[in-house]
């Protein structure tokens, strides 16, 4: 289905595709700006619309679709006159996009109207020390998306006029300034206690973001806007000390622990998951801003009726998966796949309607032609038909409410944090502890643990535990592999490792560079 038809059909995703004559060169609204700073009379309110800021980055396209289209475990291949688009999922899979591309442009209007609403209520007179902490939480949670896909970072104070030009943080000045706003703001913010709180901000939330910060430093160092660099890095200790004891407060608090795989995607995930460290808050049965990727991803005949028959992985990532005995490649979800036919993880073969029992499905299904519904591992880019390429079901279908599940939509994962510590072990040459953790969690997984530990194998562990959740994209930037070859995908040049400033960004705001390569 194209894009189009798309975002009116479940009018929730890309919302921040704004009308341009209405938008100033950082992507906040003219009305925005003469209605902050220090003006802000609700603190409160103001928080509410930043927290709200957080829906853009849930949706097909935009954020996410930068971190996963670009990366090798997803792609949108073009199905007669569906998913066209203008070429932008090809053009992202296949490393070609420029200055003008759609989604670059939508994703940083979105990421910098979040770090003003933040600002606006960082600066308000009358905030609380907890409010102003949320703010500088969430204000570094949007700089670190700026600052890792652009690399240059633009920053309007937030009494700033619609007319004042924002000055420009390299990125460098960007990554010292985030780490300050998290460090100043974690002491006056909760620690979790359940999967409930993970709404908000909070010190583990600030600690997961940190060690996110120093896990990549090495990247954000060496490959900025002038000198984009596609690696291979060099990773100080002193950085992966940061990540491990970041890791570790995470570790300490009794709340966090890992969970079965999927009750962490399940539509009951705030109670069920002891994993949730920074999601959106939904509830079940009410609207919400996020639509489950399930959408993007089931073909039209299968249950619920999907709207798009769209994105698949590859099967270079998916050949990976060599554990069958590993639930995150494919599993039976009694209280989904009994009624839907849906099985979780990927979806390959002939796809049926229901099932009887683990093993018993019944009900096979078709296409719209007739044809038997088989998801082929075989996918085009440019030229695929609506049974071509591997579903992915990660977020599972609430067979009791397809459109408004209340699965909580997951930034932030306990065992991402787990990962994060195995890898700066393992970056330090501790690999007996780095393998103990990732054995751990492959133990929790039912997959076979491993005997040996490699860069390659960390890298695919955390495809295997991480995959379609936006992060990768920076993880095989970090590993040096994010410019390599893959199906239908040339490698590219190392100055792809960052996204162009938008072009209309360049034409308003003369303290921007274009990266270099563009």
């Amino acid at each position: 289905m194209k894009k189009l038809i798309y975002l009116l059909t479940i009018g929730l995703i890309l919302l921040g595709c704004t009308d341009l004559t209405d938008v100033d060169e950082d992507g906040i609204s003219r009305d925005v700006v003469e209605g902050g700073g220090s003006g802000i009379d609700n603190p409160a309110a103001a928080l509410t619309g930043a927290y709200s800021q957080l829906n853009e980055l849930t949706g097909a396209g935009e954020t996410f679709a930068l971190m996963e289209h670009s990366s090798d475990e997803m792609m949108g291949p073009t199905r007669g006159t569906d998913w066209s688009d203008f070429g932008v999922w090809r053009q992202l899979h296949a490393h070609i996009w420029d200055p003008a591309h759609s989604e670059v442009l939508e994703a940083w209007n979105d990421l910098n109207a979040g770090i003003f609403r933040a600002t606006q209520v960082v600066d308000a007179q009358g905030a609380t020390a907890r409010q102003i902490s949320e703010a500088r939480f969430l204000r570094a949670f949007f700089m670190f998306y700026v600052m890792d896909l652009y690399g240059q970072v633009p920053f309007r104070p937030s009494d700033a006029g619609p007319d004042d030009i924002p000055q420009v943080f390299s990125r460098t000045d960007a990554f010292d300034f985030i780490i300050e706003d998290l460090t100043n703001s974690r002491p006056n913010l909760p620690t979790l206690t359940s999967g409930a709180d993970a709404g908000i901000a909070s010190q583990e939330a600030a600690d997961f973001l940190l060690a996110k910060l120093y896990l990549n430093r090495a990247v954000y160092t060496s490959s900025t806007a002038e000198n984009p660099s596609a690696g291979p890095y060099t990773f100080e200790d002193v950085d992966m000390d940061e990540v491990i004891t970041r890791v570790q407060n995470i570790i300490d608090n009794p709340y966090t622990d890992l969970t079965s795989f999927y009750h962490n995607f399940h539509w009951d995930n705030s109670t069920l998951s002891n994993e949730l460290i920074f999601v959106i808050d939904n509830q079940a049965g009410a609207p919400t801003a996020v639509v489950d990727p399930f959408v993007w991803t089931l073909h039209y005949n299968q249950t619920p009726r999907a709207c798009c028959n769209g994105f698949t992985t590859i099967s270079d990532f998916y050949g990976r998966f060599t554990d069958d005995s590993d639930i995150r490649k494919s599993a039976y979800i009694p209280d989904m796949s009994a009624t839907t036919g849906i099985l979780g993880g990927f979806l390959v073969g002939q796809q049926y309607g229901s099932y009887n029992a683990p093993d018993s499905p019944e009900n096979p299904l078709t296409d719209r032609g007739g044809n038997p519904l088989i998801f082929t591992e075989e996918v085009d880019l440019l030229y695929s038909n609506e049974r071509m390429g591997i579903r992915v079901i990660k977020y599972l279908v609430n067979p009791n409410d397809y459109n408004n599940p209340g699965t909580d939509f997951i930034f932030f994962r306990y065992a991402d944090a787990l990962l994060m510590k195995a890898e700066a072990h393992f970056r330090k040459g501790e690999t007996g502890e780095a393998l103990n953790i990732i054995n751990t969690i492959r133990e929790n997984r039912e997959a076979t643990p491993l005997q040996s530990l490699s860069e390659e194998a960390i890298l695919n562990e955390r495809g295997f535990e991480m995959y379609w959740e936006g992060w990768r994209r920076n993880d095989q930037v970090r590993f040096g592999q994010f410019t390599e070859a893959w199906d239908q995908k040339e490698a590219s040049d190392p100055y792809r490792v960052l996204f162009p400033i938008p072009q209309r960004a360049l034409d308003t705001n003369p303290n921007l560079i274009q990266n270099a390569g563009y």
